[in-house]
């Protein structure tokens, strides 16, 4: 690498350094990354003039001068999330620091035609304007669909909630007037998820929505596997030669575990249905039950081959919750080990997850790039 290289790297490495460790004087900068103190000294005036670095206080002097504690400015840049469902779509505009500034979810149906690709700009120009987000500050927008997505290819492969095959991602991405990424929903929550969990950087994500599917992440990185397909543990058979699939296979967790399977044929959504089974309906009672039974089931295969922590999210997570108590006895049922079910966790960024993932693509393109 020639000099401006060597320095771009350092740049990133000590933008991660504070990113990770809330500020830091510049000694410690210096013997945490090994580098000289003119290199940090340089590149620190660099990041406070493009406004990405403050002093944020002084540390106690051991004698001299007090020293300057920097810290990186969360504020300093911002990203954008889209969410693309079935019925709807979701935008969030977050900082660096994971933060949700903004949120707006609407409801648009999907319809693979130009209209709605348009649409979905215009909406987004919409709510940038009507929070007055400074464009200047904005990395770009990152957007998370539902089904397989191929990035070599740059096709959405398959999405069977979307009714598509072989999407061209550029249909998605055209209309838009910022730098786009688009990656899977249930990857990108994952990536949500595990960005700033403490201690914690590995794990499985299960998301769970009209689709079931997941993230793996080790190492705070998304595992793509060879083809791009890892984490899609809804299409992993749970009863032989059981239920059809929307995959065109059957016995598959999402045919047993899709929020689908709560609502049809009674319920509009998934609101409705645990509104009927608060009252006490027996019908939803029992329903519920077998539901939890399966999710038990796809959940422990889970834990069982990546002995890992294990986040719920998704349409399901914020009434999961709140009947906890009897999935950790399912778990505890048929735990093949000794041990409480404890690795289970369920979702901070709720139905917001995937949006929230979309954006932090840029966000990570930005710190590592």
């Amino acid at each position: 690498m020639n000099n401006l290289q060597v320095r771009d790297v350092n740049k990133n490495r000590i933008m991660n350094f504070l990113y990770s460790n809330n500020g830091a004087t510049k000694q410690n900068i210096a013997d945490s990354l090994s580098l000289s103190m003119p290199t940090v000294s340089l590149i620190l005036k660099d990041l406070e003039k493009r406004g990405l670095v403050t002093k944020s206080g002084t540390l106690k002097s051991s004698g001299g001068r007090k020293p300057f504690v920097n810290s990186l400015d969360y504020g300093a840049r911002l990203s954008c999330g889209i969410e693309v469902t079935q019925n709807h779509l979701r935008f969030v505009v977050i900082d660096l620091g994971e933060s949700i500034l903004f949120y707006k979810k609407i409801r648009e149906p999907f319809r693979n035609d130009e209209k709605y690709f348009r649409a979905m700009a215009e909406e987004l120009d919409l709510f940038l304007r009507e929070n007055h987000v400074d464009l200047n500050k904005l990395l770009g927008v990152g957007i998370a669909v539902p089904g397989l997505v191929n990035s070599k290819a740059d096709l959405l492969e398959y999405s069977p909630t979307l009714h598509v095959k072989d999407l061209p991602i550029d249909s998605l991405k055209k209309q838009i007037p910022f730098p786009v990424m688009v990656n899977n929903e249930a990857n990108l929550a994952g990536l949500a998820e595990i960005w700033q969990m403490d201690e914690v950087e590995s794990a499985v994500f299960l998301s769970v929505n009209k689709g079931v599917g997941g993230a793996i992440i080790i190492d705070n990185k998304l595992y793509n596997g060879i083809n791009g397909y890892s984490g899609e543990f809804g299409h992993m058979t749970i009863v032989q030669n059981g239920l059809p699939c929307n995959c065109g296979k059957n016995g598959c967790l999402e045919a047993y575990c899709s929020t689908k399977v709560l609502t049809e044929p009674n319920f509009e959504d998934v609101d409705d249905f645990f509104a009927a089974l608060e009252t006490g309906n027996q019908y939803c009672k029992q329903k519920w039950d077998i539901y939890l039974d399966y999710l038990a089931t796809g959940i422990n295969n889970i834990r069982t081959i990546f002995d890992a922590e294990i986040i719920i999210g998704g349409e399901i997570d914020r009434y999961l919750e709140k009947y906890s108590g009897i999935l950790m006895e399912k778990l505890q049922a048929l735990h093949s080990f000794c041990g409480e079910p404890d690795y289970l966790h369920f979702s901070k960024f709720k139905d917001k997850a995937s949006a929230v993932g979309a954006a932090l693509q840029q966000i990570d393109s930005f710190l590592n790039d």
